[in-house]
């Protein structure tokens, strides 16, 4: 990865126009060590997330680049949050939006892909799980349902039911499906109560 890092900046820097050449760049740049808790990965990641973007814009119809640019948005957040680097982030909310826009194009993308047998492999299913994930780190528990229910769904698409990885991903769904729902019942009760409490003291 040392070596072959360097080797793709030259070959973007010679060819800055291949979508290709920034897909790679920021593939490889996400795949480092998580755990590494140095300034010099912060910017690696980040780094990532940018040629990614960079890679969707050359290539808009590339499902693969919107895909892993969805997958390092997520990534870096996690890692920030995880290093304290939260102020380092942009807006919630337009990291969301982000987000949302690069797992959903790629899905419409792939769809079309396998319509015509070209199927990139990606796995749909982890994007959307990605997704739920991030809008329950943002409470925001009802879109993150909205993205859970349709993960099953995908994997189906994909004729996945019968791999390894289904029945721990499915089950990690249905985890967060729960702990989402627990979390709304205890937000509307908090809600319910106060409102209970200004009627008896009328």
């Amino acid at each position: 990865r040392d070596l072959l890092i360097p080797c793709v900046e030259i070959a973007k820097s010679n060819d800055p126009t291949n979508s290709e050449m920034s897909y790679w760049l920021g593939v490889h740049l996400l795949q480092g060590d998580m755990n590494d808790p140095s300034d010099e990965r912060w910017n690696e990641i980040c780094y990532g997330v940018d040629v990614l973007r960079d890679s969707t814009l050359l290539n808009p119809a590339d499902a693969r680049a919107h895909y892993h640019h969805g997958m390092a948005i997520s990534a870096r957040h996690k890692y920030a949050m995880r290093t304290q680097r939260a102020h380092l982030l942009p807006p919630a909310d337009e990291a969301a939006n982000s987000m949302i826009n690069a797992f959903e194009m790629a899905i419409r993308l792939e769809r079309k892909c396998a319509g015509v047998g070209c199927k990139n492999c990606i796995n749909l299913a982890a994007g959307y799980l990605t997704l739920a994930d991030f809008m329950a780190r943002l409470k925001s528990f009802e879109k993150a349902i909205v993205y859970l229910e349709q993960i099953e769904g995908l994997v189906s698409e994909a004729g996945d039911l019968d791999q390894h990885w289904a029945p721990s991903m499915l089950q990690q769904a249905n985890s967060m499906m729960e702990f989402c729902t627990a979390e709304m019942a205890k937000k509307k009760r908090s809600e319910v109560l106060p409102n209970e409490e200004k009627v008896q003291t009328l």
